[in-house]
C-alpha cells in the first residue's frame, strides 16, 4: 500500500493538494456521504504541514477507506464486482495480470455526479478504463 501511496505521490503530485489540502473549497471538493450530505468539519489547518504526501497522510491515520479496503479483489472467468458508490475521493486500480496476455476483455465503468446517480447506476458509465 505504501509503494502505491508513494508512486501516486510522484506521478500525480497535485493529487494531494487537490483533494486532501485543508483550504478554501474543501468542502466542495469532497465526495457526498452515504447520506448524500457534503462533511462538515475540514481537516485541522495544520494538516498540509503536518502530512504533505498521501504517504504521511496514511501514517498519521488519516486517509478513510471504504469498508473492508483497502482490498484485493481477484476475478474468476466472467466475474465482476457490481456497481457501487464508495463515498471516497480516490480510487486506485491495480491490475495483478497483463491485459491481453493474462485475460481478455475487462475494464471498470465510472458514472460521473455524487448525488445524481444512485446506488445501483443503470445507465452506461460515463468513463471506462478498460
Amino acid at each position: 500500500l505504501l509503494r502505491v501511496l508513494d508512486l501516486c505521490d510522484e506521478a500525480m503530485p497535485s493529487l494531494h493538494e487537490t483533494l486532501f489540502a485543508p483550504r478554501e473549497g474543501w468542502q466542495e471538493r469532497q465526495p457526498r456521504n452515504a447520506q448524500g450530505s457534503q462533511p462538515e468539519v475540514p481537516p485541522p489547518p495544520d494538516l498540509a504541514e503536518r502530512c504533505p504526501s498521501l504517504r504521511d497522510l496514511y501514517m498519521a491515520a488519516e486517509l478513510e477507506w471504504s469498508e473492508g479496503e483497502p482490498a484485493i479483489n481477484v476475478y474468476t472467468s466472467d466475474g465482476y464486482f457490481g456497481a457501487h458508490k464508495d463515498h471516497l475521493a480516490l480510487t486506485v486500480l491495480i491490475p495483478l495480470t497483463a491485459p491481453s496476455t493474462d485475460f481478455e476483455g475487462g475494464g471498470t465503468g465510472f458514472w460521473a455526479g455524487n448525488s445524481a446517480v444512485g446506488e445501483d447506476p443503470r445507465g452506461p458509465p460515463d468513463l471506462v478504463l478498460a
